[in-house]
């Protein structure tokens, strides 16, 4: 199993983009990506946005590569209903979706309404995802009962993901936001998993969005799922890496790993790439040049008709 972390927060954008090749069939979970709208007060950055459309430009060639494409939530950064993707991308492919009628808030299923009319009309088929399992040849791909976006349901629910083969084993959360409630705990025993990725607790929305107690709880899960026996590789990003000091928060959490001979890592560093943490160092890059990203993302948005462009990089 070779497994390409494609776009993460540690990569420069919002997004946790994986593509899994397997023996059996290449699998992309969650082939999107997309910006904070504001943060530190500030639009996106000139470099983000280049950032951005390099991402989506790599995310096109290997959606064509892919023979199967999993979406675990219909937040912008997960997936793309054309905004900067080619629809044409779509057709021919076998979909696997978060169901867009159960466990779903208001916004995600406007969206995911929007998306599948898409998916429609191009792909070959679409399964919703839930509770499902399916089997290509030797691999054997899981899918979890919807799980909460985080602490709480306001921002919806998600599908974790297991791809196993008799020689290794993949798991991929999507937005637990760092396993803080006790839902996410079925997650200890859904795979056997030599690689996880986990997104990590949002601790830059930490006395705001996030509460410290949530912190708390979710350091104990990632310190449980360390303990798994076939983890070697516990990848952290996403959320934690909005925050440019979150690895002082999960001190423990490290020297645990490093005792258990385990390795906690970003995306980048998984791949054998230096963290990029363009988000959070939003404030340093428009103090050394000032270029607001905007106008170039709106050159390139295929669906732009004269709408905030915050409209469509929020999580929310």
């Amino acid at each position: 199993m070779d497994i390409k972390f494609v776009a993460f927060e540690s990569m420069g954008v919002r997004s946790q983009a994986s593509f899994i090749q397997t023996k059996s069939a290449n699998v992309f979970i969650d082939p999107s990506a997309a910006l904070a709208p504001r943060r530190f007060g500030l639009p996106p950055h000139l470099i983000e946005a280049e950032r951005l459309l390099d991402v989506f430009n790599k995310i096109e060639e290997l959606i064509k590569d892919s023979d199967l494409i999993i979406y675990t939530h219909y937040h912008y950064d997960h997936h793309d209903p054309g905004r900067f993707i080619d629809i044409e991308l779509y057709r021919g492919k076998a979909v696997y979706v978060k169901d867009p009628g159960q466990f779903i808030n208001l916004s995600q299923k406007i969206r995911a309404s929007k998306f599948l009319k898409i998916l429609n009309e191009k792909a070959r088929i679409i399964y919703v995802a839930d509770r499902r399992s399916v089997s290509i040849n030797n691999v054997m791909i899981r899918f979890s009962n919807p799980l909460p976006h985080g602490e709480g349901n306001r921002l919806g629910y998600v599908v974790a993901v297991c791809i196993s083969d008799a020689d290794d084993g993949f798991m991929y959360t999507s937005d637990i936001e760092g396993g803080p409630r006790e839902d996410h705990r079925v997650l200890l025993s859904f795979c056997d998993a030599r690689i996880a990725v986990v997104d990590g607790p949002p601790t830059y929305l930490l006395g705001y969005r996030y509460s410290e107690e949530s912190l708390r709880h979710s350091i104990s899960f990632l310190s449980e799922l360390l303990e798994i026996n076939s983890l070697d590789i516990l990848v952290l990003d996403h959320h934690s890496c909005r925050d440019l000091n979150y690895t002082e928060k999960f001190a423990d959490l490290m020297e645990k790993a490093k005792n258990l001979g385990k390795h906690v890592k970003t995306a980048a560093e998984a791949m054998g790439l230096s963290p990029l943490f363009l988000e959070a160092k939003r404030r340093e890059l428009y103090k050394e040049k000032p270029e607001n990203g905007l106008k170039l993302l709106m050159s390139k948005y295929k669906g732009f008709e004269g709408k905030e462009l915050g409209n469509i990089f929020g999580e929310d």
